[in-house]
């Protein structure tokens, strides 16, 4: 939830070009923060199998406008705690 490394990720997605990019482990089993993933453009996820269910169903109901815009603002955070809160308040 560290701005600054999801400002990171937001460069490797305007540079992917394409190309995939995935994240994996406990942030992409995050439905909140796999729905800013997708907003910043990563365009594969990887979780235990346990996640899937919750994070599909969570991201089924989004649009991608909506994770984009979500996503720029989360980047507009301080802190880890600042972006998780606001993605909830965002998202609910």
């Amino acid at each position: 939830w560290h701005p600054a490394v999801l400002r990171t990720i937001e460069i490797v997605g305007k540079n992917a070009q394409g190309k995939p990019l995935g994240v994996c482990g406990e942030a992409a089993a995050d439905p909140l923060l796999a729905a800013v993933l997708i907003g910043l453009g990563v365009n594969s996820l990887s979780m235990a199998s346990n996640s899937i269910a919750e994070v599909k169903s969570f991201i089924a109901n989004q649009d991608l406008g909506k994770c984009q815009n979500v996503a720029k603002e989360i980047l507009k955070t301080k802190n880890a705690i600042e972006a998780k809160e606001l993605a909830v308040k965002l998202y609910n």
